[in-house]
């Protein structure tokens, strides 16, 4: 769940989030019988400047890779598959392909896409919306676990998804 979902739903049932500052009411966002609803409120107004100050350099739009894992692929002409996992840099913790199942489409083929085909996210619909079309996703080389994704691996990912890098590294031809 995002924060801005959970923000949504604490606000909505005038609960404190439990990522607050000690405000915590138990989650029901009462008050005790020794606290007048003054007292609530500038509480809670205190909490939610302290709050916003805390959260200010927080990323709203960051998820979870489980969250994804599941989500639909749709390619610019028609859903391809979907987002059966993540291959990440240990090292740098960074994204460098998306594995991808076409089973619905295309029976027993798994790919790998670069996170950078990734238009954009339907997060309410579970759709990821990728800038290429159902044929790249089908002309690419078959995934296979076993096989070390290396330079020469990647370097061969990216003349498929981008013809003219000339092996990924040495910038457009």
């Amino acid at each position: 769940m995002s924060r801005q979902h959970e923000e949504r739903i604490y606000g909505y049932y005038n609960m404190s989030p439990y990522w607050g500052n000690g405000f915590y009411m138990g989650g029901y966002g009462g008050w005790s019988a020794g606290m007048s609803e003054t007292h609530y409120a500038d509480a809670r107004r205190r909490h939610d400047v302290l709050s916003a100050r805390q959260h200010q350099d927080d990323d709203p739009h960051l998820r979870s890779i489980d969250a994804v894992t599941g989500y639909n692929l749709k390619a610019t002409d028609g859903f391809i598959g979907h987002v059966e996992g993540f291959l990440i840099d240990d090292a740098d913790w960074t994204i460098h392909f998306l594995t991808v199942d076409t089973k619905n489409w295309w029976p027993g083929k798994h790919v790998l896409i670069s996170p950078r085909s990734a238009e954009n996210i339907q997060w309410a619909e579970n759709v990821v919306n990728l800038d290429i079309d159902r044929q790249t996703v089908m002309d690419s080389p078959a995934y296979d676990p076993s096989v070390p994704v290396d330079a020469a691996f990647e370097a061969r990912m990216a003349r498929h998804y981008i013809p003219n890098t000339g092996g990924g590294d040495q910038g457009g031809a």
